[in-house]
């Protein structure tokens, strides 16, 4: 069995592509700070992206997000409270078109998504949009993979800032993966 990876046309590749998102988020660090535990993490996201270019794409796009956690604060010795927060997402990225058949394509990509926060939920365990950061930036690479229209990816999410403004901790990390379609 032969198997081989061709390359399309120049003429044959689209200048601009656009399409959606749905993924969810896995949280890779659970303390968020030195008092405060992430246990259980249930996220979803939606979007829209467009994309210019050729060989290599900028992208920027639109979309929604929400974090549900279960955490335990260990200083006021509270436990499973949950905790949502809602945010807009605005990702610019540098995607790469590596064709691999006339319908595939492997997209590597490199990028940051603002994410400023909407709401936070009340809780017992004072989180507000006073003491968390409320406009995380994080840093993102990852790939997707085309197929005909489909796109599914993977990506690891690193922020720039710490979860909370009021407290020393670390900066949350995350793994997503998301599936869509696009045009």
């Amino acid at each position: 069995m032969l198997v081989t990876f061709g390359c399309t046309s120049i003429h044959a590749q689209k200048w601009t592509q656009f399409g959606f998102k749905l993924g969810t988020t896995f949280s890779i660090n659970k303390d968020y700070s030195y008092e405060d535990r992430l246990e259980g993490l249930a996220n979803g996201e939606f979007g829209l992206f467009f994309r210019a270019g050729k060989y290599v794409y900028a992208e920027i796009g639109a979309g929604y997000a929400f974090y549900k956690g279960t955490f335990t604060n260990n200083t006021l010795g509270l436990t499973d409270q949950k905790v949502e927060t809602r945010h807009i997402q605005v990702p610019v990225k540098l995607v790469g078109n590596v064709q691999l058949g006339r319908k595939s394509a492997f997209l590597p990509f490199v990028g940051v998504i603002y994410q400023p926060v909407l709401q936070v939920t009340k809780n017992d365990l004072g989180y507000d949009k006073k003491t968390l950061n409320t406009n995380q930036t994080l840093l993102t690479t990852g790939f997707d993979m085309k197929f005909g229209p489909i796109v599914l990816g993977v990506n690891y999410r690193y922020s720039l800032f710490k979860y909370f403004q009021n407290k020393d901790g670390d900066h949350p990390q995350f793994i997503n993966i998301c599936a869509g379609f696009q045009f």
